[in-house]
């Protein structure tokens, strides 16, 4: 097949139209075409034309996965999830993948670690939430563990001074009737109510059972504290 002619796509900037005899326009990224050599009035065998299929393939998988990338760090099973559900070939994604990470763009300890570190600073989380995050995200239970206690540890915190923080949190967005619910002292029905709904509150965030009974304590200090600063300016 002879090449006719390569045209710019309209309104694909990184796109060529490829030209050849006998058969329709082929759309093909701009910079395989460049890569690959030909030029108008070449002849191409069908498995030039092949190879020049799957390399815009490749071209396009990288592409998709670098805009991925772009957002934010992703662990490589969840790259992996997304671009299969863009139905690119499996091999083609595989290859996508491992040239990724012989290029340092998939490293899943660094992704497990930015993302309990953003965890911890905005949305506190236990253990036991953030290892299972993490796993729904494609990271194994022993990176997971690994990013977990490094991010701890870096950040100098513990799952006590989380559920301290995300209890806090939680008594902050309450009602002053809530609060003072909480803050009585007496075994009342409301009481009761509030700190029910606070333990759920604490354990959908993977605090375990020790941790949230902490949690709940420190949110009732709060609650009695504030109880007190408002009768102070009554």
């Amino acid at each position: 097949m002879k090449v006719l002619r390569i045209q710019l796509a309209r309104r694909k900037k990184h796109q060529a139209l490829v030209h050849l005899e006998g058969i329709e326009p082929i759309e093909i990224a701009l910079d395989v075409v460049e890569r690959s050599g030909i030029h108008v009035g070449d002849t191409v065998t069908a498995k030039d034309l092949a190879r020049l299929k799957e390399d815009d393939t490749k071209w396009r998988v990288r592409q998709a996965a670098l805009h991925l990338l772009s957002y934010r760090p992703r662990a490589e099973q969840e790259l992996r999830r997304r671009l299969r559900s863009k139905d690119f070939p499996h091999a083609i994604v595989e290859w996508c993948l491992r040239r990724l990470d012989e290029q340092g763009l998939i490293d899943d300890h660094a992704f497990a670690l930015a993302f309990v570190r953003s965890r911890i600073r905005l949305k506190p989380r236990g253990r036991f939430r953030l290892a299972r995050e993490l796993r729904q995200k494609g990271v194994s239970a022993e990176i997971a563990e690994q990013a977990i206690d490094q991010a701890f540890g870096e950040e100098e915190t513990s799952e006590l001074t989380l559920v301290y923080a995300a209890a806090q949190g939680w008594l902050n967005r309450q009602g002053s009737s809530f609060v003072e619910s909480l803050a009585n002292t007496e075994g009342s029905e409301n009481r009761a109510r509030a700190r029910r709904r606070l333990h759920a509150f604490l354990s959908r965030r993977g605090f375990g059972p020790d941790i949230v009974r902490l949690g709940i304590e420190e949110a009732e200090n709060g609650a009695r504290e504030a109880v007190r600063q408002t009768e102070a300016t009554a």
